[in-house]
């Protein structure tokens, strides 16, 4: 798709169970490229290791978007910081200034949640895609929302209207703005453009202390260095030992 050829007509939904799931069943029955779904609301709304992602009607956006890199599934892996930084570029164009990307995939404002993104891939014998979910909270303010909240949640998220707030609130037109700037670095990717290239100064690793939660194992903590060639973040312990970490949960500045 060219820079000037226009995306398919974004698809919007009042509730889905997740945007994800819509997307994955549209490429297995032929969608193009770029086909976007946005949801009013989720009710099963799913982040990283697949955590429930609260995701209530008219607070957000909640989108998700098909991608069939023809690039090796194994380069995948970088897509969503990619996209994470696609999308902090489009915030800041309305307005939204100080967005922290944060490996692997979460936007902050003020060390609180802004938004997220989590890229699923599967395949089917006709070919592989990525759906690729994309989280903002717009408004918590309004009525009793930040209330609804589940658990200690309302203390850790925030919003485009407290850390804006954005010249543009309409969940379709920031989703246009996103996959505007999506589009331009996916041209890169495509290419084969190195990640670090692609990312510029929107995720700063070098020299943050973090603490690495894996699966089954006690928590690894460490110094960040720098990111793998296809995204993984590399960690050095406190006796000097290298890490690549491809998936885990991380606390920053600890």
């Amino acid at each position: 798709m060219e820079n000037d050829t226009p995306f398919p007509s974004i698809e919007i939904f009042e509730v889905l169970t997740s945007t994800l799931d819509s997307i994955h069943q549209a490429a297995a029955e032929g969608a193009p490229e770029w086909t976007t779904h946005i949801a009013r609301e989720q009710t099963r709304g799913r982040g990283q290791q697949a955590r429930p992602w609260w995701s209530p009607s008219g607070a957000g956006l909640w989108m998700s978007t098909l991608l069939r890199p023809s690039t090796s599934r194994k380069t995948w892996g970088g897509i969503a910081l990619v996209a994470g930084t696609a999308t902090r570029s489009a915030l800041e164009s309305l307005g939204v200034k100080d967005v922290e990307l944060r490996w692997p995939n979460d936007l902050y404002v003020d060390s609180r949640k802004l938004g997220g993104i989590l890229a699923e891939s599967r395949s089917l014998s006709t070919g592989a895609w990525i759906s690729l979910g994309i989280g903002i909270n717009i408004d918590l303010e309004s009525g009793e929302l930040r209330k609804e909240a589940p658990g200690d949640l309302s203390d850790t998220i925030i919003c485009l209207r407290e850390a804006g707030p954005p010249s543009e609130s309409e969940p379709e037109i920031i989703a246009l703005s996103i996959l505007e700037e999506l589009r331009r670095l996916y041209r890169r990717f495509q290419r084969g453009e190195a990640l670090a290239e692609l990312l510029g100064e929107s995720l700063r690793l070098d020299g943050r202390k973090v603490s690495v939660e894996r699966s089954g194992e006690a928590a690894l903590l460490g110094t960040a260095t720098g990111l793998g060639k296809n995204g993984e973040l590399l960690v050095t312990d406190e006796e000097g030992n290298s890490h690549e970490i491809v998936t885990a949960g991380v606390s920053w500045d600890v």
